[in-house]
């Protein structure tokens, strides 16, 4: 996710994503859907309500169009962290990128998020035959900065999340037993972030490339002892 020049990812720094990332960001969620409830365990479990992270098992892949060509980029590995209600409603409070390495040679070190109040969606149980269990979905400007020298000065480049036509994502849910879930060796509540369009914004340098994709997979937990800090909490979806 870059220019393609060797220097393009070392200065970049994202000002708003939620899952982005992550194949799976967590988000604020304002609204509640009535027939979904988020359990400790299993779908016998009781309502969970606390502090949850969201981390990628594996990397981002992200890859961006450039006069003609693809740039691709491999991030290390995100974390997003917030509070959730077993009715789905929650805030998203804090998120990171690990270190990235670009097609071209290009790297940048470990990136914090800013401004990723405001960002909101909707966990729902949206169970489909043979495939998910549920649905997380994003809306909001979920867009982030990129500065790279090229051609003999910093350009900056701005892009912002679509799924579709709509602004921001839609994540698919896996419970962990779930055959078709992204992360078989995982027993925990999972999501896949796949057809992710990245649009160009108003603001970016023309030498910007036009449009790229983002794609990743990460697993959700809850804190066994509310407070600690530790996300050891499996996490089940139901209506």
């Amino acid at each position: 996710m870059q220019f393609p020049v060797k220097r393009a990812f070392v200065r970049a720094v994202p000002l708003a994503a939620g899952a982005a990332l992550a194949a799976t960001a967590l988000a604020a969620v304002p609204a509640s859907a009535a027939t979904t409830t988020l359990h400790r365990d299993d779908a016998a479990g009781a309502p969970y309500s606390g502090d949850w992270q969201i981390s990628t098992v594996g990397p981002l892949n992200f890859s961006i169009a450039f006069l003609g060509a693809t740039v691709t980029a491999n991030c290390e590995y995100a974390k997003l962290t917030g509070t959730v209600t077993g009715t789905g409603a929650g805030t998203l409070g804090t998120g990171e990128v690990g270190p990235c390495t670009a097609s071209n040679g290009g790297t940048s070190p470990a990136i914090t998020f800013e401004n990723l109040q405001g960002v909101g969606g909707q966990v729902s149980h949206a169970p489909v035959a043979g495939g998910r269990d549920g649905t997380l979905a994003v809306t909001g400007n979920l867009n982030f900065k990129l500065e790279g020298e090229f051609l003999g000065r910093v350009r900056t480049c701005y892009y912002g999340f679509r799924t579709g036509n709509s602004t921001g994502a839609t994540f698919d849910l896996f419970n962990g037993d779930n055959a078709q879930r992204p992360v078989p060796s995982s027993n925990d509540l999972q999501g896949t972030l796949a057809n992710i369009r990245l649009v160009k914004q108003p603001g970016s340098d023309w030498l910007c490339g036009d449009n790229g994709s983002g794609s990743g997979q990460a697993v959700a937990r809850g804190e066994t002892t509310a407070g600690s800090g530790v996300f050891d909490q499996r996490l089940y979806l139901t209506s």
